[in-house]
């Protein structure tokens, strides 16, 4: 297989983004551009240079509809633990997968059993307290269950040699040692623990699908009301009017540039061509 460029990564995924685009404004479907994506619209009017990934949100409302109705004109798969056939997905949101010309090397963090393609993450928002000590419970509760989520990965067998490195290797063995205390079922139990607080009772919301950026992505619902068009590289894509609110809890001042030693992509995944 020949690895991919950046530049042939960006390709790829922004042809899997026009098509959900497409497919979201023909349905009606409100989504957002998010994280390190809606901040690389809003400050490069496209990719971050160095990154190599996109996110997509959505309410858990608009998410429930986009799962369950999503079909693509290119041929792009859906992959989410709550749809019927997708029970080996290990993550508690959704990707959206080019699945013919690439593969992406995981590692020793496979999200599937099966290998799979480039994809998008899709990431549902849910409701959260309004009392910002409850909150933070919350959020530490989810960051502690997150952490114990992804071990679970560890369950899918990885030939040592696929793996490189003993760093790695004892990594692998150490979560293949781990994922035995996660119960069975956990990544379900963990999706109803993100929906504890019901989206449309709430006033406050908070991404705990993915707790990477813990109490950060804690803010109120207003946020997420209005959605607007916004240059994209070559096209325009839905973002939160209210950008500002949710860029600014996760980066601080989002449009100062990272020092160049943290201008790099992310180092878990590899692409290739087929």
């Amino acid at each position: 297989m020949k690895p991919m460029t950046l530049e042939d990564v960006h390709q790829v995924l922004y042809d899997i983004l026009v098509d959900i685009h497409e497919f979201c404004e023909k349905n009606n479907i409100k989504y957002s551009l998010a994280g390190g994506t809606l901040l690389g619209a809003i400050r490069h009017n496209g990719f971050i240079p160095w990154d190599d990934d996109i996110d997509i949100q959505f309410s858990r409302p608009e998410y429930e509809r986009f799962i369950h109705t999503y079909k693509s004109k290119q041929g792009y798969q859906l992959f989410s633990r709550e749809i019927k056939g997708c029970e080996d997905v290990s993550i508690a949101f959704a990707r959206v997968c080019e699945m013919e010309r690439t593969y992406v090397d995981t590692g020793v963090g496979p999200w599937r059993k099966e290998p799979t393609g480039l994809w998008i993450d899709i990431v549902p928002i849910d409701g959260a307290p309004s009392d910002e000590k409850i909150a933070r419970r919350k959020v530490r509760f989810m960051t502690l269950a997150w952490k114990l989520m992804l071990i679970t990965r560890g369950r899918f067998p990885i030939p040592y040699s696929e793996v490189k490195g003993i760093k790695m290797k004892s990594r692998l063995l150490v979560k293949k040692c781990l994922s035995r205390l996660v119960p069975k079922g956990y990544i379900l139990r963990y999706i109803n623990w993100c929906q504890e607080y019901a989206f449309d009772d709430s006033s406050y919301l908070a991404n705990f699908s993915f707790m990477q950026n813990g109490f950060k992505e804690w803010q109120p619902k207003s946020s997420m009301e209005k959605f607007v068009l916004h240059k994209f590289e070559d096209g325009e894509f839905y973002i939160m009017e209210d950008y500002n609110t949710s860029l600014s809890h996760l980066y601080g001042n989002y449009m100062e540039l990272p020092p160049v030693e943290k201008r790099v992509a992310h180092e878990i995944n590899s692409f290739y061509w087929k």
